[in-house]
């Protein structure tokens, strides 16, 4: 099936560079929350959530991954993974019934939508550098969980700080890039939905696609891992 059969495909907006576009999407680095109507559930929840964070390694905990150093020129920025490009990380998933309650009404926040969903973690004085997401056909939420003052992100030209107990969605295919200036850590509900302007039949067609990729990535991941050992 062609995407982009319906749509034609226009001059991307400055700061917006997804690897993988498509066409005729809305285009606006930060949305209003008054168009998410699962916002404010979500919200309600933040203490529960929060106490799953904790409880399932918080800021110390075993189960946190480094994220890539590339995008780290300051500090140090990890995630407590519930979901990673489609796939759920079992244990964490056990961990937070209320989080994934909260997050099963959004589209395309867990497996089905082959985005990401994590705790998102920021140490001290951290600078997460300027990156975009790969495609366009996502939005992306944080849901504000422990914030320290001096904790913020710029989303194309907008800087906005993060309130604990607040939500706001955006899009990471525009250039954005994030501060923890605080000497406490900060911690984010992060996940991903689906981009209102795609038809159902688009989204199954995608969420596919995203599971041949993921597939296709571990497979090279582990034929690289095999010829080295």
């Amino acid at each position: 099936m062609n995407l982009s059969s319906r749509r034609e495909v226009p001059e991307l907006p400055d700061g917006q560079q997804p690897e993988i576009f498509i066409p005729g999407l809305t285009a606006s680095a930060w949305w209003d929350s008054g168009e998410f109507s699962w916002l404010g559930a979500l919200e309600a929840s933040t203490a529960d959530i929060t106490s799953e964070f904790l409880a399932a390694g918080g800021f110390g905990g075993g189960g946190v991954v480094s994220q890539p150093s590339e995008l780290t020129d300051q500090g140090r920025w990890t995630a407590l993974y519930l979901y990673c490009i489609g796939k759920a990380y079992s244990r964490n998933v056990e961990l937070c019934p209320v989080t994934m309650r909260a997050l099963a009404a959004v589209p395309g926040a867990t497996a089905a939508g082959g985005g990401m969903c994590y705790f998102s973690i920021m140490e001290p004085r951290t600078h997460v550098s300027a990156h975009t997401g790969y495609t366009n056909a996502h939005l992306r939420c944080h849901l504000g969980l422990v914030v320290p003052g001096g904790s913020r992100l710029r989303v194309g030209g907008e800087i906005r700080e993060w309130e604990q107990g607040k939500a706001f969605v955006f899009d990471d295919s525009f250039e954005h890039e994030a501060w923890n200036d605080a000497e406490s850590g900060r911690a984010v509900l992060l996940f991903d939905l689906w981009h209102p302007d795609l038809t159902d039949l688009e989204v199954r067609a995608l969420a596919h696609m995203t599971g041949v990729w993921r597939r296709l990535t571990a497979r090279s991941f582990w034929s690289a891992e095999l010829a080295r050992s």
